[in-house]
């Protein structure tokens, strides 16, 4: 059986690490967020330019956002 004790930490490892804001599609997405290459979500930036602390996944993460994201990936590739 899978249990908590021994799942990974949800803390992504990217969290922290340099990154830069991601190409945009026409209507904006994803506004000024960067890639995170260890995860593949689109993550805010701090003030010196690295990632947010964020988790792997994201509960909250609409139909519609993952769809925004499939058409990013679409568009610009991985």
């Amino acid at each position: 059986m899978w249990n908590d004790t021994s799942a990974d930490p949800p803390r992504c490892p990217g969290s922290g690490e340099p990154g830069t804001p991601a190409q945009t599609l026409p209507d904006g997405f994803p506004d000024g967020r960067a890639l995170c290459e260890r995860c593949l979500r689109f993550i805010d930036l701090d003030a010196i330019g690295r990632l947010a602390e964020h988790d792997t996944t994201d509960a909250t993460e609409t139909d519609a956002d993952a769809l925004r994201a499939r058409e990013w990936f679409n568009t610009h590739g991985w």
